[in-house]
């Protein structure tokens, strides 16, 4: 079986999380050892991708003025909002996560034990793309939730957290956030782009199930599912 280093990160600030994904990309293309890891944040936190600019995205006076963190991703994709979640990130090779070294991308391929996870929740999660609905939904938008991409997930038509990528030559890195719950509301002060019916096109764990288990078990059953279905046995390792 194929062995991946597992972090497991304590809560921590924007700038840290993000400065922290992009070193593990960085040493993974030296020494070529596949990491994945699991973290969150200290702070509602806002994160807006590579060719985004904050200023026209996001509020950030408001910010400021609540102690709503900022940070850019190095990958790209829209606005994200960051605060009652796990969120995840992952490097490693095409080859990991099975997907065809002759074909660009395979989305379908990296987000598979992303639907393992949530289906582990007896939630029927499936890829935008097989919704019967897609044509109609489907379309960019600068707020990541806001947008339904082919290989986008989705329970019951709206689309449940989002994920980004940088890739480079074989290597994949991806990061992505699996909400707990959403406060549109609140999140409506700082991002200038958030739709007025957000609420009937994204979800979060918090509407699908009855009762959400322990963070700490959503946590593991998320690891469990990335080995499950790429065949990869885990060694544990600090953030240092």
């Amino acid at each position: 079986m194929k062995i991946f280093r597992l972090m497991r990160s304590q809560p921590g600030s924007a700038a840290y999380n993000m400065a922290l994904d992009k070193r593990i990309f960085l040493r993974y293309l030296e020494d070529g050892i596949p990491l994945f890891r699991v973290y969150g944040w200290e702070a509602p936190s806002v994160t807006y991708g590579i060719s985004q600019y904050a200023e026209s995205e996001i509020d950030l006076k408001q910010c400021n003025r609540d102690s709503v963190q900022i940070a850019q991703r190095f990958t790209g994709g829209g606005v994200l909002f960051h605060h009652n979640e796990i969120t995840y990130s992952l490097v490693c090779s095409k080859e990991d996560v099975g997907e065809d070294g002759k074909v660009f991308v395979s989305y379908r391929q990296i987000c598979g034990f992303l639907i393992y996870f949530y289906k582990s929740l007896g939630l029927n999660a499936s890829f935008a793309l097989e919704a019967g609905d897609y044509k109609n939904k489907s379309q960019p938008h600068k707020l990541c939730s806001a947008s339904h991409e082919k290989f986008d997930i989705v329970i019951g038509g709206r689309k449940i957290g989002g994920n980004a990528q940088k890739r480079r030559r074989q290597a994949i890195f991806q990061h992505g956030s699996i909400p707990l719950s959403i406060d549109w509301e609140f999140l409506r002060r700082y991002v200038r782009c958030l739709p007025d019916n957000i609420s009937s096109m994204a979800t979060a764990l918090v509407e699908e199930l009855k009762v959400i288990p322990d963070r700490l078990i959503l946590e593991q059953k998320l690891i469990y599912a990335l080995a499950h279905v790429y065949g990869v046995n885990f060694k544990e390792e600090g953030e240092n």
